[in-house]
């Protein structure tokens, strides 16, 4: 995607769909975003309208620690690909479990496919404490 912006806004909504709120089961609102991570609610606005398309290393810090995921999902290289690639096979995951499917959600994998999942999720771990520790 060339358009930066536009690129950052897409990300962000399918954060709010992916990662929704555990109360309502549903995308968190623009508001209790914006008063969690700090964002103004204009600026927040024009983040997720892709109006801003470089809202500074803070903001993409603030959302990325409220969603829970690695700062470099926001990344456009090959490294921030292959983080949103990891995270859309955990919630392929997580949405296996919470239909009820988590004994078999690894049936007819092999091994070694489902050790590379296991990996994906630890690989995962470890970024989010590894940022943790930068945060310090």
């Amino acid at each position: 995607m060339n358009d930066p912006g536009a690129a950052l806004a897409e990300r962000l909504a399918w954060l709010r769909e992916s990662f929704p709120n555990p109360e309502t089961g549903r995308p968190y609102e623009v508001k209790a975003i914006a008063a969690a991570t700090g964002i103004s609610l204009s600026q927040l606005y024009k983040i997720l309208s892709g109006e801003s398309p470089n809202p500074g290393w803070q903001h993409l810090k603030a959302l990325a620690g409220f969603f829970g995921v690695p700062l470099d999902t926001f990344d456009d290289g090959e490294h921030g690909e292959k983080i949103r690639t990891q995270l859309a096979a955990l919630v392929e995951l997580r949405s296996l479990k919470e239909s009820g499917v988590e004994a078999v959600s690894l049936r007819g994998l092999t091994p070694a496919q489902a050790d590379r999942i296991r990996g994906v999720v630890e690989d995962l771990r470890r970024s989010n404490t590894s940022s943790d520790h930068d945060e310090a």
